[in-house]
């Protein structure tokens, strides 16, 4: 169950006109069992976090400037497009003269490395393949955009040995991605059909948690190129999770438009 804040920050993510009242959002609460002050206090407190903005009337909307995070998350879909034709170089972050004592900064550089798929191959080295759109010039700037740490340098490489190209296609699980990919499919179909079998605020409550789940997963992707993964594609499983947050929104929209 998320918290007062996330469920907040989610529901003005999905909203397609970008604004939710407050006695919208304290209907959503009510839905997934928060009371009213609850969602108040976890508003006040966002809106001081500049997380979100205030409006007349007492509406609310994201704030994503400044907050590469919160737009990532709102933009999931988006991730799809930035798959390219892999050409077999690779993308290279060294950041083996940064300073770790600042944790908050460092556990920012892992989260940014992470959210770009780069996995650890060495002592400081980390890798993926250059398949995404812009190549390196793009993902220095989101990278940095996302936190990664001063001094840490990124670049192409190619022309590994066998033996090394074995190591580095090694650090992902290439065979748990694919089952995954199967699995969270089914999921995805299979949760829109249950949710015409529930009523209004149980199928809100579950589209809610599923569909966070569902999204978890895409934002944690590797993003691969087809070269590599040779089996089912990011690109369905986005397509029906997509499918199950559209249902998901006209079943919230409906409930808080009827109030």
């Amino acid at each position: 169950m998320p918290s007062a804040a996330i469920l907040v920050l989610d529901m003005l993510a999905a909203t397609s006109h970008r604004r939710r009242s407050a006695q919208e959002l304290c209907r959503a609460g009510a839905i997934m069992g928060f009371s009213d002050a609850t969602i108040r206090v976890a508003l006040t407190r966002l809106a001081q976090q500049e997380k979100i903005e205030k409006h007349d009337r007492a509406s609310y909307s994201l704030n994503t400037q400044g907050n590469r995070l919160q737009l990532e998350i709102e933009n999931w879909r988006e991730r799809v497009a930035w798959i390219v034709p892999w050409r077999g170089d690779w993308i290279v972050v060294h950041d083996g003269t940064t300073d770790r004592s600042d944790k908050t900064s460092l556990r920012r550089h892992r989260r940014a490395l992470l959210l770009r798929g780069l996995q650890k191959w060495k002592q400081g080295l980390y890798l993926r393949p250059n398949n995404l759109a812009g190549g390196a010039a793009s993902l220095r700037v989101q990278l940095s955009e996302l936190g990664l740490a001063k001094g840490a340098e990124l670049f192409v490489a190619g022309d590994f040995c066998q033996q090394q190209t074995a190591e580095i296609l090694g650090l992902w699980n290439i065979p748990v991605l694919r089952r995954n990919y199967e699995k969270l499919l089914a999921r995805a179909k299979d949760g829109q059909r249950r949710l015409l079998e529930l009523r209004p605020e149980a199928a809100a409550r579950e589209s809610l948690l599923v569909g966070r789940e569902l999204i978890s997963h895409v934002m944690r992707d590797p993003l691969l190129p087809s070269e590599i993964l040779k089996g089912p594609q990011l690109r369905e499983l986005a397509q029906a999770i997509a499918d199950y947050q559209n249902a998901s929104k006209r079943i919230w929209d409906d409930l808080l438009n009827d109030q």
